[in-house]
């Protein structure tokens, strides 16, 4: 059964907040992971995306229910 982490980006322009989810065994949380994924929401969800400080939670049983899924 895979693990997830998840961690809370919010959109500087707008204020809105958004959970990603990742399998836990496929990405390592680090610096770089967070710039692509606030990259990739920018993308995705336009704007410009930061980290929310002290949101990350790992060993997730599963994605939450309105979590957006980073797999890339």
């Amino acid at each position: 059964m895979p693990k997830y982490c998840r961690e809370k980006f919010e959109n500087t322009t707008t204020g809105k907040e958004i959970w990603v989810c990742w399998q836990q065994d496929k990405h390592v949380h680090d610096a770089s992971l967070i710039t692509t994924i606030a990259q990739w929401l920018g993308t995705n969800q336009g704007g410009v995306w930061q980290v929310r400080a002290n949101s990350y939670q790992s060993n997730q049983s599963s994605p939450g229910e309105n979590d957006l899924s980073y797999s890339s």
